[in-house]
């Protein structure tokens, strides 16, 4: 069935219709790389492109015209790497691809574009990315992360995201049960830092992921459940929705 609030599903006749109507473009980001022995390693690419689409539908049935553009399965895990099946692009080229992608979307006539990111690695470069996308086309391209709300509440044994844990699990499950495999019940990993001054955020550095965590997993995925994931999916996109069709942030100048 026809997606129309997905930018592959349209015609190009559609797509410059949007445009005219300045319609918000939402580009999903994640990954390709390893969650634990229970997750797919296409989890970050599932879970921002469901967000992204859950939003588009939001703002659409409050009127606000929004397309999800192509989603980013692949960009920067080069801390997975050393995890079968994990797959990434060096920072800076993750960063130029995203650019060209912002600029192709901007040389239709489109300019509210917002990036949904679903993977933690690539939070810095897409915001280092974002000076020179912004000052080239004119006008502020947005990033958020799909999660938008305190998540504690929904959480029993964690205040947030970790990696293939409670959070990310339950909300997989909410999505596809089928893509979770059973074993995420007795699955648990080290969620912490290296150093003592890296778990207070006071230092920072890159590290491979097997520094962290030996199975690849980042909190507690046996706490998962599918209702947790659904009542956090809700809360989320209900408030993607009401910051992206905020008409103030499109009114601002870079």
């Amino acid at each position: 069935m026809k997606k129309t609030y997905r930018w592959d599903n349209l015609t190009s006749r559609e797509i410059a219709a949007l445009a005219e109507q300045q319609a918000i473009v939402l580009i999903p980001t994640g990954s390709t790389e390893q969650h634990g022995p229970h997750l797919p390693v296409g989890c970050d690419a599932i879970l921002a492109t469901w967000f992204a689409e859950r939003a588009a539908q939001g703002l659409r049935a409050q009127g606000v015209p929004a397309v999800v553009a192509p989603t980013f399965a692949v960009a920067n895990s080069m801390h997975h790497m050393s995890f079968a099946g994990s797959m990434s692009l060096r920072p800076r080229t993750y960063m130029k691809v995203l650019q060209e992608q912002c600029r192709a979307i901007a040389a239709h006539g489109f300019r509210r574009i917002a990036v949904i990111n679903g993977h933690g690695g690539n939070i810095a470069p897409t915001k280092a990315a974002l000076v020179d996308i912004n000052l080239e086309l004119g006008f502020p391209v947005y990033f958020l992360e799909y999660i938008v709300v305190d998540e504690e509440p929904f959480l029993d044994t964690q205040t947030g995201m970790n990696h293939a844990c409670e959070s990310e699990t339950s909300l997989m499950l909410a999505y596809d049960e089928s893509l979770v495999d059973p074993i995420y019940r007795e699955t648990s990993g080290y969620e912490g830092g290296c150093t003592p001054w890296e778990d207070q955020g006071v230092l920072h550095t890159f590290h491979k992921m097997e520094a962290h965590t030996r199975n690849g997993v980042m909190g507690n995925s046996c706490a998962a459940t599918r209702e947790k994931g659904e009542k956090l999916a809700d809360a989320t996109t209900k408030k993607l929705v009401e910051i992206l069709s905020d008409q103030r942030i499109w009114q601002v100048q870079v």
